[in-house]
């Protein structure tokens, strides 16, 4: 399985597609949680640092400046790492109390809070911390400000949204590998149906998926389909038997009827055997298809060649073209045979002259005077890396509209505008495919610029 026909596929592009949109809506939802986290956090903050406002204003009611003072000292000596850090000053602004040198340079928010940057000493290194303060009058033009740093909840928010974004790229990448394989493992499924019904397509209406090997749903749709192939085929059966039944039911008694009007012609005066060989024709066209139908239904029962002699297609083809070269000299078309050099394939002689001498003979029959018919053999590699013998055959008329090529093949069908035009029953395609799917072939019929081209593929 290549990685291309994976990345490309419908069901990886569908699982990115969804990893995707989780991911964002994951990532929409971490940064939600973030900012909530930080409300929060900050909003515990200054409510406990108006707390400690309302405990300083309560011990200076009570015991003035002097117990304010010995508060904040016992704060500051009960941990070495502050929870709080004050400052107090007097009416002209000089420091009598706290762990602030002075009042640094702030900005200010709303509702009076205020946000300084001071130098802290943390293991001999002088670090840049971030507070948020809160001042207050106490009385008597004395000022308390207490503020808290919130490093630390800006590293654990830091940390939380890392950890979490962290996790949505690995879930991001996960999820793509895991795509990856899921589609792999379903194209693996796809592509062997593919193989089964390729397998069918050249095997004819008697083969059926492989479902050993399937599970879950597509081994439910492969029973399914299984069951669709064999009411088709019985209803095809059913179809070709009831026109091949018809087919030799009357082949005797035209044939019959044809010997006795060819009697009658040779003992008739000259007008009435005129009328007599006219009616002998239609009956040996009618003859012809008949045979024609009994000949498509025989290849076409499910058995294949097997063995077969040696054919030099080269021979071969060179023999069809001499035999229809009077044919295009009459309307002045020009056949040209160029097959350069000498191939060798297993078949059954009559049926492969009568398969090209079809594809000449349409050829020959739509292409107007003055064409030209091009027969070219030469060697192509197949997808098993197998090389197949490829006769080509291409003529300068109408072509066959790209709607209507695989409608040709079936019996009876004629394109409508052939259909006055010249003779035929529209069998000659049909009997051409069934020869190349007997020898293990194919047909394809595509544009020449103008005109149309048959290519025909052997073993």
């Amino acid at each position: 399985m290549k990685t291309r026909e994976v990345v490309s596929s419908l069901t990886f592009r569908g699982i990115v597609t969804y990893v995707t949109a989780l991911s964002a809506t994951v990532f929409l939802l971490l940064g939600a949680f973030y900012l909530y986290f930080s409300y929060t956090s900050f909003r515990a903050l200054g409510e406990s640092v108006m707390s400690e406002l309302e405990t300083l204003e309560l011990v200076y009611s009570e015991q003035s400046l002097a117990g304010v003072t010995e508060y904040i000292d016992d704060q500051l000596a009960s941990s070495s790492i502050h929870r709080f850090y004050y400052l107090v000053t007097d009416v002209e602004g000089i420091k009598v109390a706290g762990d602030l040198s002075a009042r640094p340079s702030y900005r200010e928010f709303d509702d009076g809070w205020l946000g300084f940057e001071l130098a802290l000493q943390d293991w001999g290194q002088s670090i840049d911390v971030e507070f948020l303060a809160y001042p207050m009058l106490l009385g008597d033009g004395y000022e308390v400000m207490v503020a808290r740093d919130y490093a630390d909840i800006v590293d654990r928010a830091e940390l939380v949204f890392t950890t979490l974004f962290r996790f949505l790229i690995a879930t991001l990448i996960l999820g793509v590998i895991g795509g990856f394989f899921s589609a792999a493992r379903t194209l693996d499924r796809i592509e062997r149906l593919n193989l089964d019904v390729s397998r069918m397509i050249r095997g004819g209406a008697s083969e059926r998926l492989q479902v050993e090997q399937e599970k879950g749903y597509i081994r439910v749709l492969a029973m399914f389909m299984n069951q669709m192939l064999e009411q088709i085929e019985t209803l095809m059966q059913g179809v070709r038997r009831v026109s091949d039944n018809i087919a030799h039911d009357l082949r005797t008694p035209l044939t019959r009827m044809r010997n006795d009007l060819s009697q009658l012609r040779d003992r008739s005066n000259q007008e009435e055997g005129g009328q007599l060989e006219r009616i002998i024709d239609e009956c040996d066209e009618l003859l012809s298809s008949f045979n024609a139908l009994l000949r498509i239904s025989t290849l076409e029962s499910g058995s294949r060649l097997a063995g077969g002699s040696d054919i030099e297609l080269q021979a071969l083809l060179q023999d069809v073209v001499e035999l229809y070269e009077p044919v295009a000299e009459e309307k002045n078309i020009e056949l040209a045979l160029n097959a350069p050099r000498s191939q060798v394939c297993k078949g059954d002689v009559d049926l492969l002259f009568q398969m090209f001498a079809n594809v000449l003979d349409n050829a020959i029959k739509y292409t107007q005077p003055d064409g030209y018919i091009r027969v070219q053999m030469g060697l192509k590699m197949a997808a098993d890396g197998n090389s197949r013998h490829s006769i080509v055959i291409s003529d300068s008329g109408p072509g066959i509209a790209f709607s209507e090529r695989d409608s040709v093949f079936r019996r009876f069908y004629r394109v409508e505008s052939s259909r006055g035009e010249q003779p035929g029953h529209g069998l000659g395609l049909s009997l051409v495919q069934a020869i190349a799917h007997y020898h293990y072939g194919s047909v394809e019929l595509s544009n020449n610029n103008p005109g149309l081209q048959v290519r025909v593929d052997l073993p």
